[in-house]
């Protein structure tokens, strides 16, 4: 059940991220575009040489395969529950691809990332919870103590 909204902080406004993150032994980030019809915001290549996310070549190759679609919200109060079943509904049709992921080594999780902006607080309604079960999707939340640019 919903509490009242936090009252000292009506109409602040917030980001949080919503973000799908694939991780497989040996596919090709652009497959994994053309299947899910996303771009990502960060990816990489099994056997890529390894960099930070400046471009500082580090040493030595990437393990696996690593790919990250990411949507920006900004809303004006703490609930984001609305904006992440939207995000799930939109990977239902590709429940088959990600189906094949897993059953070739690969992962996938659906992440909430709060950006710093303040407090967040809402609940994911079971019938959301039910399709990342379906969908194979494990549920991840990260939080930032300061803002985030």
């Amino acid at each position: 059940m919903k509490q009242a909204e936090d009252s000292g902080a009506l109409d602040t406004p917030r980001r949080f991220d919503v973000e799908l993150f694939v991780v497989h032994p040996t596919w090709d980030p652009t497959d994994i575009s053309s299947a899910l019809g996303l771009e990502p915001h960060f990816a990489h290549r099994v056997g890529d040489l390894r960099k930070t996310p400046t471009g500082t070549p580090l040493p030595g190759n990437y393990p696996d395969t690593r790919w990250r679609h990411c949507i920006r919200c900004d809303v004006r109060n703490q609930w984001y529950a609305a904006e992440v079943t939207n995000f799930v509904d939109r990977l239902e049709p590709h429940r088959a691809f990600l189906t094949k992921l897993r059953s070739t080594g690969g992962r996938a999780c659906l992440v909430i990332q709060f950006l710093g902006d303040g407090y967040f607080g809402d609940e994911l309604p079971v019938a959301t919870l039910a399709k990342l079960v379906d969908l194979g999707l494990a549920l991840a939340i990260e939080s930032f103590a300061e803002p985030q640019s």
